[in-house]
């Protein structure tokens, strides 16, 4: 039998390649004992290589005012929000509040939230779940007729700590009115709370913000408190919720008092209210505001 002589060179090549070998095998073999294993439940996550930018800008809403004239009104007059497309979820309002990732803020200023133009059974009873989740207390200026037909939802505000005011009987323009239509729609709408309630309020909030200074006269030696409001959301008009969330923020200063609705807007859409409105509580929790009814705007609390 023949015997190939390996030449010294040859050997050395030979006895290298296989002593690499073992020691990637053997390495590999350790990492493999050593690496930390999964706690139940645990997953191991991976991210892709393509993975684009998460947060998409919900689409422009298309929701609207309750019935009235627009043309006519303070609230309808303005121009809805833009929305704002590309914002990733780092830049939108209140991010970091929902992201759980920062400490209770202590409140030193105080701002109010009110609702207009309900009761209704769909939207009003959406915004007191979320108030209540939230534990903020706000304010509803209601319109007469919608109490006369939803008076268990009335009475629900109330029991909830709620405050409550006036907004006409039937939401109509007190600017076009006589002194006569005016205190009807008033009395009407105070007859129709206190016989839910047991009580009517001492505060009116003018339809569309029309009053003139005639109005005012008539409606503080009536002892009436008007409110009005400092920014409008403009949920009616279907803003967009992030750009309701970030109008809020910006616009919102201490006794500031935020212009929602818990009824009517665009073809009677309010989607947009209900979505915006607890990431709205949070980014003002965060920028320190606490939450107080309009008569308590004002009241320091020990």
């Amino acid at each position: 039998m023949a015997i190939r002589i390996i030449s010294d060179r040859k050997l050395v090549v030979l006895g290298a390649s296989l002593l690499s070998a073992t020691t990637i095998a053997m390495f590999s073999l350790h990492a493999a004992e050593t690496r930390q294993p999964l706690s139940p439940g645990q997953h191991e996550t991976r991210t892709p290589d393509n993975a684009s930018a998460a947060g998409v800008v919900p689409e422009q809403a298309t929701h609207a005012k309750y019935t009235g004239d627009p043309k006519s009104s303070q609230e309808a007059g303005s121009p809805a929000v833009p929305s704002a497309d590309g914002r990733t979820p780092e830049s939108k309002p209140g991010a970091a509040a929902q992201q759980g990732n920062s400490e209770p803020v202590k409140a030193t200023k105080q701002v109010a939230l009110t609702f207009d133009d309900g009761p209704d059974t769909k939207y009003t009873p959406q915004v007191l779940d979320i108030l209540k989740q939230h534990e903020v207390k706000a304010t509803f200026f209601v319109v007469g007729r919608q109490v006369v037909n939803h008076p268990d939802v009335l009475k629900r505000i109330h029991d909830e700590g709620h405050s409550i005011g006036n907004h006409s009987w039937d939401h109509a323009n007190l600017t076009k009115l006589s002194p006569d239509q005016i205190k009807k729609e008033i009395k009407s709408t105070d007859e129709a709370i206190e016989k839910v309630i047991g009580s009517y309020t001492p505060m009116v909030r003018a339809p569309y913000g029309a009053v003139t200074a005639s109005i005012k006269r008539s409606l503080t030696s009536a002892g009436r408190q008007l409110v009005n409001w400092t920014v409008d959301t403009k949920d009616w008009s279907g803003a967009a919720a992030d750009d309701m969330v970030e109008l809020v923020s910006k616009r919102t200063k201490n006794g500031g008092i935020i212009l929602m609705h818990s009824f009517g807007g665009k073809n009677g859409n309010l989607d947009n209210t209900v979505e915006a409105l607890p990431h709205m509580i949070e980014a003002l929790k965060q920028d320190g505001y606490a939450f107080v009814t309009v008569p308590e705007l004002g009241v320091k609390k020990e």
